[in-house]
């Protein structure tokens, strides 16, 4: 129903200029009462000129009324004041003015398709409306989380994002890290290990691994620092692995 009305432009447009004349005659309207009440303070001498400069105009009004009667002329126009300062308010309704009416109303109409089509809202970031969230996810909540959040940074939002473009895509992960040093998010997802080899050997002589990332369950199962990876384990060496969020999910690079 909101379309239907939208989509009326010259309904809207007529509007806007209803609203234009409207505020022009209240103006008027003003300007004259203030002129009243101007004259009402005048000195008395003033006052009784300008009463007997009416007299005299009604006087020369009705003899112009009985001279048009007796000569068979036209009625006089009943247009008051008002009613010429509204025409000559839309005689001044120029090209122009149609022109900035017609960006205000495509504005609205931009602004209101956003908002349907955004169900979950919009990000602060530039990246545009929320995308959907699936229907097995395990956060249902998180764009509600995401709006009554203080101080957040861009990459949250990034990584929330490429959670659920993944999800998306088969990939059951159960969670997501992004890691400074590279720029890169990392999908946290069972028998998928990334590692950072140090750079000299252990106490014992033997090389080991100085950092590990991957899901709690695969970590608690194996002693990877040691190096000891299963077959059956995906491990990378960091930065591979990484996904970059603006590729992957083709937004602008904004809010860094």
């Amino acid at each position: 129903m909101k379309r239907n009305i939208l989509s009326s432009r010259v309904l809207i447009v007529g509007i806007i200029f209803f609203v234009f004349v409207v505020v022009g005659s209240q103006f008027y309207s003003w300007h004259v009462r203030r002129t009243v009440q101007k004259d009402m303070a005048l000195p008395k001498s003033t006052a009784q000129h300008l009463e007997n400069e009416k007299a005299s105009n009604d006087a020369q009004l009705v003899e112009f009324l009985a001279d048009t009667e007796a000569l068979g002329g036209t009625e006089p126009s009943l247009e008051t004041e008002d009613t010429q300062h509204v025409a000559e308010a839309a005689e001044a309704f120029t090209e122009d003015d149609l022109s900035v009416a017609n960006d205000m109303l495509d504005m609205f109409i931009e602004a209101t398709d956003a908002t349907e089509e955004a169900p979950y809202g919009v990000s602060l970031f530039g990246f545009g409306p929320f995308p959907e969230i699936p229907p097995d996810y395990p956060d249902q909540d998180i764009w509600d989380d995401i709006h009554i959040s203080t101080g957040m940074e861009p990459y949250s939002e990034l990584v929330i994002r490429t959670r659920i473009a993944l999800w998306n895509q088969g990939v059951r992960t159960v969670g997501a890290v992004r890691d400074n040093t590279y720029n890169l998010i990392y999908p946290i997802i069972d028998d998928v290990v990334y590692i950072k080899w140090a750079d000299n050997l252990g106490p014992d002589g033997e090389p080991y691994v100085q950092r590990v990332l991957t899901s709690p369950a695969t970590d608690d199962s194996y002693d990877l620092h040691k190096g000891i990876f299963p077959p059956y384990l995906t491990v990378y060496e960091f930065p591979d692995g990484g996904i970059d969020p603006y590729d992957f999910l083709g937004l602008p690079r904004k809010g860094e």
